[in-house]
């Protein structure tokens, strides 16, 4: 047996130059993988090449109808878009109650969970957010296909304005670039969409308009656009209205009064309205041509307004429509509506808005006897010289201050569907839109301070 004497055993030189040689070896390839991933660094950053992250597991669901996307998991809450059937979202959570979270506009939102059905495999191609308009966030590639090994068609500068779809796939958005379906990786764009719409042509208004949520008379006014006021035009019409941008918002206006600016293309202007003709019967007919076998565009019923160019051809009268012009038989047209007499050439010179008003203010308020409303001049607005105001005169006014408390209350509370611009009582000014009463100077008098009546200004029927 072999003694232990607490020395340690020398190391064969051999051995040790073999495994120093191994040690070196390693730390080179070490060096070097390390530089790789430097210089791949810099690259991505440089934008060279493209980064690829890790792909996350996603679960999707697809609609079996149409349905709304809103911003919580209630009826209530704002309707954000509708997805179409067959379109695809990406869960954000599970579903709770009735709702399913999903992921929307970098954020999270709500569909109805029983109008969705779950994919066994993921969607290729989900909707992400709106349409509209993204911003390259730095030079990016544009490729043919949602993949990095795509052919490239396109390099864009950074904050190039480009047309998204609101669709995705993978790491990748859908994009419209030169009228092509294309794909962008989506950290390389900007994360707001603008989805106001692109301005076609730009036109000076030659009247007071009612900037209209919708395109028809009916609509919710969100302001009025003064005249000799610039907007843009998105080529867009419905019937009398075209669609518009002004101030940001988004609205639709009665086409015929809108003066193209100088420089815009033949095809973009639009006619201008010399004449406001009226239906004399329910189903006028409103064809392409002024023919009576020409193709039906659409019809209009009593008192239905349409804008005319003033040119007859046969017996027919051209009318403004869909941003462009057609034909109405002129036997069918007056110049001016069926209304019933509200008893003074003051009250019957009113537009159709403040006539209808009076209407349903007599009807309300019984006790009020006497109200004015067109006269030629005024010192303070045009509202009266227009037909677009009413002095509703409350009676022993000194003594009666609630009665005209009651009647610009229900004014205000009825604003909207009365087209109501704003109300002025006591030496106060209440505006629609701005929701809240601001007092006035001191005209010098009762009357005009509006002491002894209720004032109400509409928009331009």
């Amino acid at each position: 047996m072999t003694a232990v004497t607490g020395k340690t055993r020398p190391l064969s030189l051999a051995l040790f130059g073999k495994d120093l040689w191994t040690l070196k070896q390693a730390l080179t390839a070490t060096r070097a993988a390390l530089t790789w991933l430097v210089l791949t660094a810099c690259l991505v950053t440089a934008g060279v090449l493209d980064a690829v992250p890790a792909q996350a597991a996603v679960k999707t669901y697809t609609a079996n109808t149409s349905v709304n996307v809103r911003s919580g998991p209630s009826t209530s809450k704002t309707i954000l878009t509708q997805l179409a059937t067959g379109d695809s979202v990406v869960a954000a959570g599970k579903v709770s109650g009735d709702w399913l979270p999903i992921t929307y506009d970098n954020t999270t939102a709500y569909v109805w969970a029983e109008y969705l059905d779950v994919n066994t495999n993921p969607a290729s191609v989900v909707v992400t957010g709106p349409s509209g308009r993204k911003s390259a966030a730095r030079n990016v590639n544009v490729r043919s296909s949602a993949s990095l090994d795509a052919d490239i068609t396109a390099i864009l500068p950074k904050a190039t304005a480009i047309k998204v779809t609101g669709l995705a796939s993978g790491s990748f958005t859908q994009v419209n670039v030169d009228a092509k379906t294309q794909w962008i990786r989506t950290e390389f764009l900007s994360s707001a969409t603008d989805t106001t719409p692109e301005v076609v042509a730009s036109f000076t208004t030659i009247a007071d308009l009612a900037l209209r949520s919708t395109a028809s008379v009916a609509a919710t006014s969100q302001l009025v656009v003064p005249k000799v006021s610039t907007l843009g035009t998105t080529g867009l019409h419905s019937g009398s209205y075209s669609q518009v941008v002004y101030k940001s918002k988004v609205g639709w206006v009665i086409t015929g009064y809108l003066q193209a600016v100088a420089g815009t293309p033949d095809d973009l202007e639009l006619p201008i309205r010399t004449d406001t003709l009226y239906a004399k019967s329910d189903g006028v007919v409103i064809r392409a041509k002024a023919d009576a076998k020409s193709t039906q565009l659409a019809t209009i019923d009593t008192d239905g307004a349409l804008r005319s160019t003033g040119t007859p051809q046969n017996s027919f009268t051209q009318v403004i429509w869909n941003g462009g012009t057609a034909w109405v038989a002129s036997a069918d047209l007056s110049t001016k509506k069926s209304t019933i007499d509200l008893g003074s050439d003051s009250l019957n010179k009113l537009e159709p808005y403040a006539k209808a008003a009076v209407v349903e203010v007599r009807a309300n308020f019984p006790e009020i006897k006497t109200i004015y409303g067109w006269r030629s001049g005024s010192a303070y607005s045009s509202d009266h010289p227009n037909g677009r105001a009413t002095d509703n005169m409350i009676p022993s006014y000194k003594s009666n201050k609630a009665l005209g408390d009651k009647l610009a209350q229900w004014v205000i509370d009825n604003g909207e569907r009365l087209h109501v611009t704003y109300v002025i009582w006591r030496q106060r000014n209440y505006r629609i839109s701005r929701g809240y009463w601001v007092k006035m100077a001191d005209r010098g008098g009762d009357t005009a301070n509006h002491m002894d009546h209720v004032h109400i200004s509409f928009e331009p029927s």
